[in-house]
């Protein structure tokens, strides 16, 4: 659709100051409000450690004030009123029904006498804001197009001057044969959202299509109720039976506006309230045609219909500007060589939620509830975004998820320099914690790297997911404890402990800062504790042996120093493969350089 109901918008920072919008003459109606952080590029946000960055928690507090008219008036339309606005009765509001009958047009007529120089505001609304203007003269005629079975409301402000007398004078223009009403019958089911629109011939309980002729414009209407029909999508399909073998190149336009018809020109653009713009709807013999509206807002919609055709076969014979204006490539308001031809058209008024109940291939279609309000959108996987999961900006090739998960798992084979060193070195129980780490972080990968093309599971990817991070902490802990170089019985000990503490750490919320934090200190202060220790009791601060204190504990020590600023600052959605790779090859060779031969901790 070219144009729903206005929106307004406000924009606000999180610094705790106060912001307003002021609405001027809002339309009579439901009201709803929807708060959300501005858009980020997914791929450009960074994957930060729990605990390092700080929480982004919003709160806010909304607060709504209703400022009344000083007068309010419901009026018979058909008569004059006059009213009189002030420093103590600076506005009013006049309320007038419009039966539901077609009106092509109205016009307000305004007549006003100040004591000053005086300046008025004038909203006339229904549904929606249907004209506005500044009066500040005698006498000034509002022209708009007024909803059906609907009431509308003349809203006047003074905005300066003493005092104002004014009277007001509606004018309608009443056409009765302008349209070709098409009549539909409502089938409700009882899940949310779910009700159709169908047209029926006496009895029939299917569907059947309708005439549109070539003399008058064809509308049907349907309504959509407060609440319960707004939080799905509406879809409205068309499609030509029964075409006529002499007319060529047939092209259905449709119009959907709500609260009113829109006309439609002779080069099959939509007469709206606010300007002439292309058709909604372009509907050929190919086959059906669809446009879906999400979150319908209440009240009567409309859809008006006009078959445009030409007669002629030959190429010297078509419609140049036929061709651009039936593409939609412009609204035309005139095009001199397209004819009106009768159609048989099939209709489609159908709601469900998100897009008929589906959400493409590419995610699944949930149900939520806000304040009271019940609504359906789409929850999107594969990296697919949008309303109908359709938009595959950020979505990776088959190729490009191969890349990932093969740097992402085989990164972890770095981990086998890890196991035969500790072998070499005759740490049996090492070796074991990063054997593990190798297989559990290189299947977890497999798993969740693949995104459902080429993915690897060979148990659930919350056990995968616990099994590596557990198996990393324990290596970490393990590694210190071995750095340690504290007696067999103590070293045991520390073993078994840090592997219960470290089971529960992870159980309970693995991905935060203290989980990482508890083994890495407590390792490195008993590291500190027992080296300063044995310093003492040798006398010396040369301690470890002079090749692993100068070469391979600095240069462990720098390059897993590497791999944690990576891991935590450093890794965005983008680059996160490549940053978590480093993070595995810096982990496993940081493990070869800090793992002391026994002899140099002697």
């Amino acid at each position: 659709m070219k144009r729903r109901r206005r929106c307004y918008s406000l924009e606000m920072q999180s610094n705790k100051n106060q912001y307003m919008i002021k609405i001027e003459a809002p339309p009579a109606g439901d009201w709803y409000i929807i708060a959300f952080r501005s858009w980020t590029d997914p791929d450009s946000g960074k994957i930060k450690q729990q605990g390092l960055g700080v929480s982004c928690e919003t709160v806010l507090d909304a607060e709504m004030f209703v400022e009344l008219p000083s007068t309010t008036l419901l009026v018979d339309p058909r008569l004059e009123h006059k009213l009189q606005l002030n420093d103590t009765s600076d506005s009013a509001v006049i309320q007038f029904y419009v039966p539901d009958v077609y009106l092509m047009e109205s016009s307000l007529v305004l007549s006003s006498s100040c004591s000053e120089d005086c300046n008025i505001t004038v909203h006339v609304t229904a549904g929606d804001n249907l004209v506005n203007i500044l009066l500040n003269s005698t006498q000034t005629s509002l022209f708009f197009k007024p909803y059906a079975n609907s009431f509308h409301y003349i809203t006047l402000r003074l905005l300066s001057g003493n005092m104002s007398n004014i009277i007001v004078r509606l004018i309608n223009q009443v056409i009765f044969d302008q349209v070709t009403p098409v009549e539909l019958t409502r089938k409700s089911f009882p899940e949310f959202f779910l009700f159709d629109y169908e047209h029926l011939y006496g009895n029939d309980t299917k569907p059947q299509p309708f005439n549109v002729t070539a003399d008058i414009l064809s509308v049907f209407n349907f309504k959509i109720g407060r609440v319960y029909d707004v939080g799905g999508t509406i879809t409205l399909g068309f499609k030509l039976v029964d075409i006529n073998e002499k007319y060529k190149n047939i092209v259905l336009i449709a119009c959907i506006s709500l609260g009113h018809y829109s006309n439609i020109t002779s080069g099959g653009a939509c007469e709206r309230v606010h300007g002439i713009t292309t058709a909604d709807v372009y509907v050929n013999i190919t086959g059906p045609a669809y446009i879906h509206v999400p979150f319908p807002e209440e009240g009567t919609w409309y859809v008006s219909m006009r078959a445009f055709c030409s007669e002629e076969t030959t190429d010297s014979n078509i419609c140049p500007c036929g061709q651009m204006c039936l593409r939609g490539d412009t609204a035309c308001n005139t095009c001199d060589c397209l004819s009106r031809c009768p159609v048989q058209v099939e209709s489609i008024v159908a709601s469900s939620p998100c897009i008929e109940g589906r959400c493409n291939d590419h995610g699944k279609c949930m149900h939520y509830m806000s304040g009271g309000f019940v609504f359906s959108a789409c929850h999107c996987t594969g990296g697919y975004r949008g309303f109908d999961c359709a938009d595959d900006a950020y979505v990776l090739t088959h190729s490009g998820i191969l890349l990932q998960l093969l740097i992402l798992t085989f990164s972890n084979l770095t981990f086998v320099g890890s196991i035969y060193v500790a072998i070499r070195r005759e740490y049996f129980t090492e070796t074991l914690s990063y054997a593990a780490v190798m297989f559990f972080s290189t299947f977890y990968h497999a798993c969740e790297a693949g995104e459902d093309v080429y993915g690897v599971c060979i148990m659930r990817l919350s056990v995968l997911q616990f099994c590596d991070f557990f198996n990393a902490l324990l290596a970490i802990w393990m590694t210190l404890v071995a750095m340690a170089a504290l007696r067999p019985q103590i070293t045991a000990f520390c073993q078994v402990a840090g592997a219960i503490v470290l089971a529960m750490g992870a159980e309970m919320d693995r991905t935060a800062l203290w989980v990482f934090l508890l083994p890495a200190v407590t390792g490195s202060a008993m590291i500190g504790l027992f080296w300063g220790y044995r310093c003492r009791r040798k006398q010396t601060i040369r301690y470890p042996s002079r090749p692993y204190r100068t070469i391979y504990f600095p240069a462990g020590l720098l390059l897993v120093s590497l791999g944690l600023v990576s891991y935590a600052f450093l890794q965005t959605r983008k680059n996160y493969y490549l940053v978590h790779s480093l993070w595995h090859i810096c982990v496993a060779i940081g493990v070869i350089l800090l793992l002391p031969k026994r002899q140099y901790m002697k």
